[in-house]
């Protein structure tokens, strides 16, 4: 008797918990929380998307025909020939060999690379040096400059640079003059 009760009662526990389900889902309201299907995205939003892009294409385009017709009927410079210009001998940088002993000073602003050898900065003031532009730091008076390093001599305040070893081979860009050690 009570295996009979106690399945009447999970049999209107079922009835009663699917009911509730089925009232629920009928009250459901799809625009609440929309769902999206595949047949909407390859039927509808594809070809909503595709007409959009379509008429963007066209509109540019319209606007790049315009511009065409607009630069081949206005008047045109008359082009002259580029004559070939040979840069200023500051403007390129010669290689210099120094040895030891010898002392390369700026005569104005001008670029050094070390290429070999071993050379020190020369600078009369302790707070300023010269300015190593590759590795963004300052090269102070008695700092040995790095090979391949590409370094500004600001001003012609006797700041130059010392051979440290028999031979040295510099890349200048700028005015220099070289004191023999």
């Amino acid at each position: 008797m009570k295996k009979k009760t106690l399945t009447a009662a999970a049999l209107v526990s079922a009835l009663v918990l699917s009911g509730g389900a089925i009232a629920h889902a009928a009250a459901y309201d799809s625009s609440v929380d929309p769902i999206v299907t595949l047949s909407y995205l390859t039927n509808q939003f594809k070809n909503e998307i595709l007409a959009e892009v379509d008429k963007r294409i066209e509109s540019i385009t319209g606007s790049l025909e315009a511009y065409r017709l607009e630069r081949e009927n206005s008047p045109q410079p008359a082009v002259t020939p580029v004559q070939e210009q040979t840069p200023a001998a500051s403007a390129l940088f010669e290689v210099v060999e120094l040895g030891y002993g010898d002392i390369l000073y700026a005569s104005s602003a001008c670029e050094i690379m070390l290429r070999a050898g071993t050379v020190v900065c020369l600078a009369p003031d302790a707070n300023q040096g010269l300015a190593d532009t590759t590795g963004g730091y300052e090269i102070y008076n008695g700092d040995y400059l790095t090979k391949n390093h590409m370094c500004l001599i600001p001003r012609a305040d006797g700041r130059g640079v010392i051979a440290q070893s028999d031979s040295v081979f510099i890349m200048v860009r700028g005015d220099y003059y070289i004191v023999k050690g």
